[in-house]
């Protein structure tokens, strides 16, 4: 999939090194996992000696970012219902759950460095894509195109928005559907 994101931009910018291309797409996935919530690891562990006096919040891959929501005591919660997060790797409770390891869902970016998940790039990977345009096409380089550089920064922008809608909707697919009052 990266291939293909690569080929993408290469289209707007034939001159940008090939090392270039592969690193503002990995720069732009983590933007917009860190904007918009677009990776979130669900069923995996999250907390890990919650029933302790330093709990710490772990993701199974990349950067934790943030907690949507955690099982505790067989009820699922969220932000403010019974826990705080403090810092991205840092939970308070309420009350000190019973177990040790708790699970729920959490939103993750990549690490620098690391390559971006396929769930993440399969998903977004268009808007990504339009992203790494928008930076690429802005470098002081004799590709430079401030005009098509705008042009993806919008599409960006509105991908970042459908991404952040998407997630706080629970990453269902559809629109919400509203009747139409009746005329009398």
């Amino acid at each position: 999939m990266m291939q293909q994101l690569i080929q993408q931009v290469v289209q707007d910018a034939p001159e940008a090194p090939l090392l270039t291309i592969r690193e503002m797409l990995n720069r732009m996935a983590r933007e917009l996992c860190t904007e918009a919530d677009a990776w979130v690891q669900r069923n995996q562990p999250v907390v890990v000696a919650a029933n302790t006096s330093y709990p710490q919040i772990m993701a199974s891959q990349g950067e934790p970012l943030r907690i949507i929501s955690l099982v505790i005591d067989g009820r699922e919660c969220v932000q403010g219902e019974g826990f705080r997060q403090l810092t991205p790797t840092e939970v308070s409770f309420d009350r000190q759950p019973s177990e040790s390891l708790l699970y729920g869902a959490l939103a993750c970016r990549p690490e620098i460095g690391d390559s971006v998940p396929d769930e993440v790039l399969n998903r977004w990977g268009d808007v990504i894509a339009d992203g790494a345009r928008w930076r690429i096409l802005l470098l002081p380089q004799p590709w430079r195109d401030a005009e098509l550089a705008s042009y993806y920064q919008q599409r960006y922008l509105a991908g970042v928005a459908d991404a952040r809608q998407h997630s706080r909707l629970g990453h269902a697919r559809g629109g919400a559907r509203v009747n139409m009052r009746r005329f009398i």
